[in-house]
């Protein structure tokens, strides 16, 4: 296969892997198949929930079965992964250690997204999971780049809640506007910008014919930071 090929450690949760890849190659400048990005994926949506460990200890624990989808793809041959999972990087230290490549992280790549593009310092909500929330996951790769964190209330987090885990995760139909609230709730709240920050939200971002502004979709950050190290592995030049 020619290379760089990229790994996508999947299945959390399947539809946002999907949808990734469809970001993946919508994204990529090419005019011809032979220009996209090489891919391995492991879909492995036996994964145990992420959010359901970080909020109780006595749940099953994702990373074993994390690390052995990242090795398997380092044993496939690929030259970095990349992890469709926001909440999934609350492992990310433990994860880079387990193989020898690069993984990228979505969190820190939408943290570099944002300074470029809305400045530092700046007031950013998350709309997120709980596990992601209550980790400080964002909060320890924003930091540095000068980005305050912002939480959604209480009650848009239930919203979230549930778009993630009883519309999105459930296959269920869901309304737009409830994604639309809680950015207006997080603008209210004095934001310069808000990042979608969980990848099943992404999903009911990126369906949206006119998706709210101000807004920075992680899933789509992670996407473009993959096409720009594919170019860069290739010593070309990144069109996109």
């Amino acid at each position: 296969m020619n290379k760089p090929v990229l790994g996508v450690l999947g299945g959390v949760g399947p539809l946002a892997t999907a949808y990734f890849m469809k970001l993946l190659v919508e994204r990529t400048p090419a005019h011809t198949d032979q220009e996209h990005v090489p891919v391995v994926i492991i879909n492995d949506p036996q994964i145990p929930d992420r959010t359901s460990f970080i909020l109780n200890r006595l749940a099953p624990d994702p990373l074993p079965e994390m690390v052995g989808v990242a090795r398997r793809l380092e044993t496939f041959g690929v030259d970095y992964i990349a992890v469709p999972c926001n909440t999934a990087h609350y492992f990310y230290d433990a994860l880079t250690h387990a193989v020898e490549i690069p993984v990228l992280n979505i969190v820190e790549e939408t943290a570099r997204t944002i300074a470029e593009h809305v400045g530092t310092p700046a007031k950013v909500g998350i709309m997120a999971t709980e596990g992601t929330i209550s980790s400080g996951v964002y909060d320890m790769w924003f930091e540095p780049y000068g980005i305050q964190t912002v939480a959604p209330s209480e009650q848009d987090q239930k919203v979230l809640n549930s778009l993630i885990y009883e519309k999105v995760k459930a296959n269920q139909p869901y309304d737009e506007q409830d994604l639309v609230g809680v950015v207006q709730g997080l603008i209210d709240q004095g934001c310069d910008a808000v990042v979608v920050g969980c990848t099943e939200l992404s999903v009911v971002y990126q369906g949206m014919a006119d998706p709210p502004g101000g807004v920075f979709d992680s899933l789509a950050v992670l996407a473009d930071r993959c096409i720009k190290k594919h170019f860069e592995e290739r010593g070309e030049r990144h069109a996109g």
